[in-house]
């Protein structure tokens, strides 16, 4: 819930005018220079995520000066920017052969001013805070409402010696990749020669969402970030191999196991003459990517039937030049450098095909396959015996195709079996049976029969009345009943000798029981009139006689 009153607040507030949040801040630092007379020269470097984040740069930027002890401001700099100073730095992989990630772009902007900062025991504090950190970095919570605070610590003692703070010379690599090394130079500088010490360090927490550009920014002390933990701490930055750092050279190791974004901290402290003199903080973010080597590889069926023209789909990974060799290593000069070409061969029988990603390079990968081509000789053939049925009736149908090691009929319905060769088929409608068998070269054929079920006629055998019964109460036969499954209307009537009418029906369900008004009929023979209509519209009329069997 929290998470999702952060999105909707930052929603809001970034539609008002003057309230701009900060989603995109990488990285950064801040340093001082000694000028002379009580005169420093500040400088901050602020990183951005250029795709991801919003607004712009700040300008100014507004740097807070503290007393330590006190932590009272003792002056704000406000530190223009300057358009100058927005780079955007290059993607650099140590390995030649991996590919970096195209969705990551990092800008860079720096500041300078100057401040008087008169002795003072305590010496002072830098600050520089703003809100908020990119949304895609994993271990911290809630970083799209998660400030930061970049500081510099000047002690009394650096006062004294008109002390010039340690400079990182490099800023660590936009992107990294997953499963690979991290060798980075974290090294300083130090123009008075002071002694360097390194250390992994956890970034400071700054301003949330709803103080997103404290002017000043706020006094210390700075609390560090919290960390996702388990899996995250300051022994394990990133997951897989942990980061760790040389103290004395300050490079730094580890192998990262996860993709996604991380925040780093590195620290150097100073001394002189075995005193501590200032700290310089490096708040940075690491993008670990999936580069990837260039990796060749491509589709086609291993038996092609049929056809002599082959297309090929290519599947590689990383690389963006190839070359195909289609008939390898025979006919090196059978090739193509399209992305998935189509090529045709001149006779069937099997082929290697070789792709080559990235040719002529150290970082090339090929990969080979066998092609088999083949033509398969013989009809398409399928029957049905008879072709044409009466609802009710079967069909025999039958398929024949050498060498076919399985069939397939569809649709299965209304088959007694879809897996042999001669299934006996009983459609109650007209319907097209397909086939489908699978020779022992890899190939499939396909033929189709239909059968055909031909309408049912308004009259005998659909319309049935039986010609005798016998109602002596002996369970068979015991009434004359109209029997029919295509009618729709019906009547029918039973006449003895004389032509008195003695029974008649308007419905299937009606019978007749061999009484006549109560009375039990004598056994003889007796003559009927029948009139039907079916469902299409036909008629029928019949007459006849009906045996009473006692």
């Amino acid at each position: 819930m929290r998470q999702l009153y952060i999105l909707v607040l930052w929603a809001v507030l970034g539609c008002l005018p003057g309230i701009l949040l900060a989603t995109h801040i990488v990285g950064g630092e801040i340093t001082y220079k000694c000028l002379g007379g009580q005169t420093y020269q500040v400088t901050l470097t602020v990183y951005r995520d250029c795709y991801n984040g919003r607004p712009a740069f700040d300008d100014p930027a507004v740097v807070g000066a503290y007393k330590n002890s006190t932590d009272s401001l003792f002056r704000k700099l406000e530190l223009a920017y300057d358009e100058q100073t927005n780079d955007t730095l290059p993607i650099v992989l140590d390995n030649p052969c991996l590919v970096g990630p195209p969705d990551v772009c990092v800008h860079k902007a720096t500041y300078t001013g100057t401040v008087t900062l008169p002795y003072r025991p305590d010496g002072y504090t830098l600050v520089y805070q703003r809100c908020c950190r990119n949304r895609l970095i994993r271990n911290i919570p809630d970083p799209l409402n998660t400030g930061i605070s970049f500081m510099a610590d000047i002690s009394g003692e650096a006062l004294l010696a008109c002390n010039t703070s340690a400079t990182f010379v490099n800023w660590p690599p936009v992107a990294i990749c997953v499963h690979q090394p991290v060798d980075f130079d974290h090294r300083a500088s130090d123009q008075d020669g002071d002694s360097l010490a390194y250390r992994l360090c956890t970034p400071l927490d700054g301003p949330d969402s709803l103080n997103a550009i404290p002017d000043p920014p706020l006094p210390p002390p700075y609390p560090e970030l919290e960390w996702i933990n388990p899996p995250y701490s300051l022994t394990n930055i990133l997951g897989g191999q942990p980061l760790s750092i040389d103290p004395a050279t300050g490079f730094m190791t580890g192998v990262p196991n996860t993709v996604g974004n991380f925040v780093v901290g590195v620290c150097v402290d100073e001394y002189r003459d075995g005193n501590y003199l200032s700290t310089s903080r490096r708040d940075f973010q690491y993008n670990v990517a999936d580069c990837g080597q260039p990796t060749a590889s491509f589709f086609v069926p291993q038996t092609v039937c049929d056809t002599l023209t082959v297309r090929f789909a290519n599947q590689s990974r990383f690389a963006t030049f190839f070359r195909w060799y289609f008939n390898w290593p025979q006919q090196l000069n059978q090739t193509s450098v399209d992305y998935s070409p189509v090529h045709t061969y001149p006779d069937t029988g099997t082929y290697r095909i070789a792709l080559v990603a990235e040719p002529n390079t150290p970082c090339a990968d090929t990969f080979i396959y066998a092609l088999n081509l083949t033509l398969t000789e013989g009809t398409l053939e399928a029957v049905a015996d008879p072709e044409e049925i009466n609802r009710g009736e079967s069909s025999q149908l039958t398929a024949q195709w050498e060498n076919a090691v399985s069939y397939s009929w569809s649709p299965p319905v209304f088959l007694d079996d879809t897996s042999v060769p001669d299934p006996v088929a009983s459609p109650r409608e007209t319907t097209a049976y397909t086939v489908t068998a699978t020779l022992d070269n890899g190939c499939s054929r396909r033929a189709s029969v239909e059968v055909r079920v031909l309408p049912p006629v308004c009259g005998p055998p659909f319309i049935f009345l039986p010609t005798a019964f016998s109602p002596n109460g002996d369970g068979e036969n015991d009434i004359l009943k109209l029997e029919s499954n295509i009618t729709v209307e019906v009547y029918w009537a039973v006449y003895n000798r004389w032509g008195e009418k003695v029974f008649e029906a308007d419905s299937l369900d009606d019978y007749w029981d061999g009484y006549y008004k109560g009375v039990e009929q004598p056994a003889e023979t007796y003559g009927y009139y029948l009139r039907a209509r079916c469902a299409d519209g036909q008629e029928m009329f019949g007459k006849g006689n009906i045996t009473l069997l006692r």
